[in-house]
């Protein structure tokens, strides 16, 4: 594609290893802590064989109808199982401040630098299957030397043959530099998706990140944050939504490395029928990270008898003169909530689903309009169909 030189290839990966081995971090007893809610979801994917997705399948018109936002035309790139799709792409607006490479095994390196910008950079992985289940692979590398940025990360399929993705992301943040991230991943239950991304601040520098996942078949996300410069900040707002027998498995490790650094992570949940929600929020302030004020909240939404919801904060702190508070609950609706709705004549369902979605609004405060829009969206289509009764 005109436009995306070449970038170095990260290191091949050993694609013998198993999926507890590939996918988690540090020794065998840490990668099997980390999967511990999840270890039969991800069995039943360790047992199933899996060739190598195709990366030139056509893209349906309800695909393409998804990722086609007026506010990112001219600034968006489209990927087929992990591979550039340039027919699909459109990076004409992209001005001489956003240097992008494209290069083997799936890798794409994206440069900003100059200033001010708050027109995103859209990336759009597509999970499309074939006539056999079929998995891949892609690495990323975000740099931001300057400025400001926005990037938007948009996760989609469609049903059919089972699909196992696996996108390996690491962002670099100079001091100074303000970057905005989001993504939503809005997936059908034959698709497994994992992502990983680490992301270091230098001094001063601000990362403001917003995570939606919806649906999935076995959707993990691993996110470490290193606050390696003094006065660094990250404001991170996430939550997951999920019915039938969808599972999502959300980690956060936040580092405050430096002095006078704050991270404020607000975090929402909500499962139905026989779904199952994962959240851990680790933060660690090291030693010689005086100063450090570090806030953590995680709330989850059982919206049936069925449903999970397993929450676990960490806190470890090595520093003094330190600010930090965490908390984390599950539980169910505001039966109090309800009756003052239904008090003022609002019917049982539509009442319901007035706290649901208020309950996950709040994580989306961050975002421009149009996304937060198009989240509030993805949020209703979610919502419960059947009559409290029939619960």
């Amino acid at each position: 594609m005109p436009g995306l030189p070449s970038a170095a290839s990260p290191e091949p990966r050993d694609v013998s290893l198993g999926l507890l081995d590939e996918f988690g971090t540090g020794d065998a007893r840490e990668r099997e802590e980390s999967w511990r809610y999840s270890k039969v979801a991800l069995r039943a994917l360790s047992q199933q064989e899996f060739v190598p997705a195709a990366t030139t399948l056509p893209l349906s018109t309800h695909l393409q109808a998804q990722f086609d936002w007026p506010t990112t035309r001219g600034r968006r790139l489209v990927f087929i199982n992990g591979a550039l799709a340039a027919s699909h792409s459109d990076i004409g607006a992209l001005g001489g401040d956003v240097l992008l490479e494209h290069g083997p095994d799936n890798h794409l390196v994206v440069r900003f630098s100059g200033e001010s910008r708050d027109q995103p950079l859209h990336l759009v992985y597509a999970s499309v299957a074939d006539t056999a289940p079929a998995r891949w692979h892609a690495t990323s590398r975000i740099e931001l030397r300057s400025g400001r940025a926005t990037v938007i990360e948009q996760h989609l399929g469609d049903q059919g043959a089972g699909i196992l993705g696996s996108l390996v992301s690491d962002v670099a943040i100079a001091a100074n530099a303000q970057l905005c991230l989001a993504s939503v991943s809005e997936l059908p239950d034959t698709v497994a998706l994992y992502r990983r991304a680490g992301i270091v601040l230098a001094d001063h520098a601000l990362l403001t990140s917003t995570h939606a996942a919806f649906g999935g078949r076995l959707q993990r996300l691993d996110l470490a944050v290193n606050l390696a410069g003094e006065r660094a900040r990250l404001e991170s707002n996430g939550c997951f939504v999920l019915r039938g027998r969808e599972h999502a498995d959300m980690h956060l490790d936040v580092r405050h490395g430096a002095r006078d650094t704050e991270s404020e992570v607000l975090w929402r949940g909500v499962a139905d029928e026989r779904a199952r929600g994962v959240f851990r929020g680790a933060i660690t302030v090291a030693a010689g990270a005086d100063g450090a004020d570090a806030r953590l909240s995680n709330k989850n939404l059982l919206l049936s008898a069925q449903a999970e919801i397993d929450t676990q904060p960490v806190l470890e702190i090595y520093a003094d003169e330190v600010k930090a508070a965490h908390g984390a609950t599950v539980g169910q609706l505001d039966p109090l909530a309800l009756f003052y709705l239904r008090s003022r004549g609002v019917p049982a369902e539509s009442a319901r689903n007035l706290l649901i979605a208020g309950f996950c609004r709040e994580t989306f405060a961050a975002v421009g309009d149009e996304l937060r829009a198009r989240l509030e969206k993805l949020l209703v289509q979610r919502l419960p169909q059947t009559p409290l009764e029939a619960r």
